[in-house]
C-alpha cells in the first residue's frame, strides 16, 4: 500500500452479511470539520444560558406585573366588599372572629394533625385543605428533618376547592376529633341559595393514604347546580429541592388517567408556557397527581372527576444557578353539580402521600402502576418491575440491599450462563479462523464481491456464525437494562449503607472531594479495572486500531460513569467478576477439549 494511500480512509461494505470498516489514519479535512464542530459546541455552551436567562427573566417579569395587576385587583374587590357589608375584624391570640351584620358570627379553628406511625397530616378545618403531610419513615439527604410534603409552596394547596367563586361562610362548627379521624361543616350562602359543606378525614393506621369525605347538602327549596366544582392536590417539587438528593438521573411528572383509557397521561412540569396552558383535558379522568424520582402525591375521585383536570405550576429560583425549577399542582374537575332542595350529594376522595416503594405503589389500581418510573422505556418497564420484586424478596431473606444486590446479580448471570457461553465458544471459533479470513481479504481485496463470497465459504466450512458471538450478547441487553433500571430508580436503596458506600443511590465516595466536587469512587474504579481485564481476555478478530479504539472504551466509561450511584457500580463489578470467572471456565474447557482431540487424533492417525 502507497503513503498516499495510508493516508486515507478505508471503508469495505459487505452487503450481503456484515460491515467491516478500517480507519488508518484522520485526514486533514476531517481535522477541520471536527474543529469546527468544537468550535460551535463551546459557542453554543456560552452563548444558549445567556438567551435562556434572558427569556427566563422577561417571563419571570411578566408574571410579577400580572400577579401585581391581580393583587390591585383583589384589594380593590376586596374594599368594595368591606364597604358594602360593613365588616368588622376582631384578631385574638385564641381565635379570630369575623363579625356579619345581623347574620352570624365565624369562629376560625386552630389547625388539626392526624397521624400514624407513617404519616403526620396538618388539616385547615377552616377551609379543609390540607396543609402539610409530613413521611415519618424518610429523612432528607442530611438526615436532619423528615420529609414534608408543603401544600403552602405549591400554586394550589392539597384538598382545596375551586368554583365556589360568589359564595360566602356564614357559619361554622367546631370539629370533631377522633383518634384516627377529623370532620367540619360551613354554611356558605349565595343570593337566595343556601348549602353546608361537610369534610371528613381519616388516616387508618400503618397506611399512606388520606381518606376523605365531601358531602354537600342543599339547605336552599329550589334545585342546585354548581357550575364548576374543582377538587385540587398539590404536586412536589423535584427530588433534589423536596430531599436535597444530589441524583444522576432525576424525573418529575405531573400525572392524570383517563376513565375510558385507563392510561397515564405524563406532563413535563418545564414544559414551554404555551404548551403548559393547553396540557390539561377536558376528558373524564379517575385520578390526578404528580411525582418525582421517589415519592407521589395522588388524588383518587369516586365518582370520578367528570371533566377532565386543569393544571397549574409556580416557579422557583435554583439557588446558586440563573434557572428556575417548578412546583406542579392539578385539580380535577365536576361539572354542573346539582343537587335537589334538602338533597345531599357526598364525593370520597384517597389521598395518597408516600414513597414509590413497589410494595405500596401495588396498592394503588394498576393504571396507576406507571407511577413507578423504573425506565424512559416502556418495554423495560415490564422487565424491570419483577427484577425490583426480586430484590425487596432477596432483601428480605437475608436483611440487606447490598447483599441482595450481589444476589441478584448472580441469579441474572446463571440464567444467562448457557448463552454466554455459547457466545464466548463461537467467538474463540472466529479467532481460530482470523488468520485464513486475513489471507482471503489480503488475496481478493481489489474484488470485494469475491472476498465476501470466499469468506462465507469460509465460515461454512468450519462451522462458524459470524453473529455466534454477538447474538447471545444482544439477547441478554434488555434484562441487564431492566437490572439497571430497577437499582437507579428504587427509593428502597435510598439513605442505605453497604461496606463503605454510605448510601446506595449515591456514590461510594471513600475520603473527602478534593476536584470539582470528585473523590474517589473504589467501586467505578474496580469496575474500570475488570473492564480492561475482560477485554484482554475476551477473544477478537479485531484489526489492532480497532482493538486500540475498544480499550479506550473502559476509560471513556470511567469519565462517563464516575458519579454513578453505588447500588449499580455494585451490580456492574459484580457482574464483571462473574464474567471473567466464566470466560475462564471457558478456556479451561476448551483446552481440555483440545487436548482431547489431539490425544484422539494420535492415537488414530489418518
Amino acid at each position: 500500500m502507497g503513503s498516499g494511500s495510508a493516508q486515507k480512509t478505508k471503508i469495505t461494505i459487505y452487503k450481503e452479511r456484515f460491515l467491516i470498516v478500517k480507519v488508518k489514519s484522520i485526514d486533514k479535512e476531517s481535522l477541520i470539520v471536527i474543529g469546527i464542530a468544537l468550535i460551535l459546541l463551546i459557542a453554543w455552551g456560552v452563548w444558549y444560558p445567556r438567551y435562556q436567562a434572558k427569556q427566563q427573566a422577561f417571563y419571570q417579569e411578566q408574571q410579577a406585573q400580572k400577579k401585581a395587576l391581580n393583587a390591585q385587583a383583589e384589594k380593590a374587590q376586596q374594599l368594595a366588599e368591606q364597604k358594602t357589608q360593613n365588616v368588622t375584624v376582631s384578631d385574638t391570640k385564641e381565635q379570630k372572629t369575623v363579625l356579619l351584620p345581623k347574620t352570624a358570627k365565624i369562629t376560625r379553628y386552630d389547625n388539626l394533625k392526624l397521624e400514624n406511625k407513617l404519616l403526620s397530616v396538618v388539616i385547615d378545618p377552616n377551609n379543609g385543605v390540607v396543609e402539610t403531610v409530613t413521611l415519618k419513615q424518610y429523612d432528607t439527604s442530611d438526615k436532619k428533618t423528615r420529609i414534608v410534603f408543603n401544600s403552602e409552596k405549591a400554586p394550589l394547596k392539597t384538598a382545596a376547592l375551586l368554583g365556589l367563586d360568589g359564595w360566602k361562610v356564614i357559619s361554622t362548627t367546631r370539629p370533631k376529633v377522633t383518634p384516627d379521624s377529623v370532620s367540619f361543616s360551613r354554611i356558605l350562602v349565595k343570593g337566595n341559595e343556601k348549602m353546608q359543606l361537610t369534610q371528613v378525614y381519616s388516616l387508618p393506621a400503618d397506611s399512606y393514604h388520606l381518606n376523605a369525605r365531601l358531602i354537600i347538602e342543599n339547605l336552599g327549596k329550589d334545585l342546585l347546580i354548581l357550575p364548576q366544582l374543582h377538587i385540587a392536590v398539590a404536586g412536589l417539587p423535584p427530588m433534589q429541592y423536596l430531599g436535597g438528593d444530589k441524583l444522576y438521573n432525576t424525573m418529575h411528572r405531573i400525572e392524570y388517567c383517563g376513565t375510558t383509557s385507563k392510561a397515564m397521561i405524563s406532563l413535563d412540569p418545564t414544559m414551554k408556557e404555551e404548551k403548559f396552558k393547553n396540557a390539561g383535558t377536558n376528558d373524564a379522568v379517575d385520578w390526578i397527581g404528580s411525582s418525582n424520582k421517589y415519592f407521589a402525591s395522588l388524588l383518587f375521585a369516586d365518582p370520578v372527576f367528570d371533566h377532565g383536570v386543569d393544571i397549574a405550576r409556580k416557579p422557583y429560583p435554583v439557588p446558586g444557578k440563573d434557572d428556575t425549577y417548578y412546583i406542579p399542582a392539578i385539580s380535577g374537575k365536576y361539572q354542573n353539580v346539582a343537587i335537589k332542595a334538602a338533597g345531599v350529594k357526598e364525593f370520597k376522595f384517597n389521598y395518597f402521600s408516600g414513597p414509590k416503594t413497589l410494595a405500596e405503589v401495588k396498592k394503588l389500581p394498576e393504571s396507576a402502576m406507571p407511577i413507578l418510573h423504573i425506565s424512559s422505556f416502556s418495554l423495560m418497564e415490564y422487565l424491570a418491575r419483577p427484577v425490583l420484586w426480586l430484590l425487596n424478596y432477596l432483601n428480605d431473606l437475608c436483611g440487606s440491599y447490598g447483599i441482595a444486590i450481589i444476589l441478584l446479580t448472580l441469579i441474572v448471570r446463571i440464567v444467562f450462563f448457557p448463552l454466554t457461553e455459547r457466545g464466548n465458544r463461537s467467538m474463540r471459533k472466529m479467532q481460530k479462523i482470523a488468520p485464513k479470513a486475513k489471507e482471503i481479504r489480503e488475496k481478493y481485496k481489489s474484488n470485494p464481491q469475491l472476498m465476501n463470497q470466499k469468506t462465507m465459504e469460509l465460515y461454512r466450512q468450519e462451522g462458524v456464525n459470524p453473529v455466534g458471538g454477538c447474538l447471545p450478547i444482544l439477547l441478554q441487553i434488555p434484562v441487564f437494562f431492566a437490572l439497571y433500571a430497577a437499582l437507579d430508580s428504587a427509593v428502597e436503596l435510598r439513605h442505605v449503607s453497604f461496606l463503605w458506600a454510605t448510601d446506595l443511590t449515591k456514590p461510594d465516595l471513600v475520603g473527602p472531594q478534593f476536584f470539582f466536587g470528585y473523590g474517589i469512587h473504589p467501586l467505578v474504579l474496580a469496575m474500570t479495572a475488570l473492564m480492561v481485564l475482560q477485554q484482554k481476555m475476551t477473544p477478537n478478530t479485531m484489526e489492532p486500531a480497532q482493538q486500540k479504539m475498544m480499550m479506550a472504551m473502559p476509560v471513556i466509561m470511567l469519565v462517563l460513569l464516575y458519579n454513578l450511584p453505588s447500588g449499580l457500580t455494585l451490580y456492574w463489578t459484580v457482574s464483571q467478576i462473574f464474567s471473567i470467572l466464566q470466560m475462564k471456565y471457558s478456556q479451561y474447557v476448551s483446552k481440555r477439549e483440545e487436548a482431547k482431540a489431539a490425544d484422539a487424533s494420535k492415537a488414530n492417525p489418518a
